[in-house]
């Protein structure tokens, strides 16, 4: 993917509750298995999880909008956001405040507050930055999509993140990536 398209998620990630949920449902857990056997168009979903296509393509739909999959704009094609399994887990963690003391800043998986204790600020912000995949470009809009899902304080969480070196801007000032 070129470095000016990258792309960001559309939802922040889903809770351990939200994954379940999403995969509660017979035709969105189908067309999950699907992906992860390695159909990425929604007539491929269709086919081999034995759905109809409009189901297919509902399925596709609530999977993405709930972060379980990510649908590439540019070809139309799909993939499981094998991640978010994983992004779930630290932020149920973050929240019930069992990641050695951060869970105070954090509830329902968004920040009270940006922690002044720095090895929690650490902590905290390192599972913020795990909202950037690396080896992307960001534009300051993006990045601000990504904190406002995080912070209702979108520059001081930007700035933090840049302060706390797990963000770098460039020299010109127009572009974020994750250090």
């Amino acid at each position: 993917m070129a470095t000016e398209s990258a792309t960001v998620p559309q939802t922040r990630s889903p809770s351990g509750g939200a994954l379940a949920g999403l995969l509660a449902e017979p035709d969105r857990r189908a067309a999950f298995a699907a992906l992860v056997l390695g159909a990425t168009t929604a007539s491929e979903v269709a086919e081999r999880a034995g759905l109809r296509p409009a189901a297919a393509a509902a399925a596709l739909h609530r999977l993405v909008s709930g972060g379980l999959a990510a649908r590439d704009e540019r070809t139309g094609g799909h993939t499981v956001r094998a991640e978010s399994f994983r992004e779930a887990a630290r932020a149920e963690a973050l929240r019930t405040g069992q990641r050695g003391g951060s869970g105070g800043h954090v509830h329902e998986g968004r920040l009270r507050s940006v922690p002044r204790d720095p090895a929690v600020r650490a902590r905290v912000l390192a599972v913020v930055a795990e909202s950037f995949p690396p080896g992307e470009s960001y534009t300051e809009p993006q990045v601000n999509e990504v904190c406002r899902r995080w912070f209702d304080d979108v520059p001081r969480l930007r700035r933090a993140l840049v302060d706390e070196g797990l963000l770098v801007r460039d020299r010109a000032g127009t572009a974020y990536r994750r250090a």
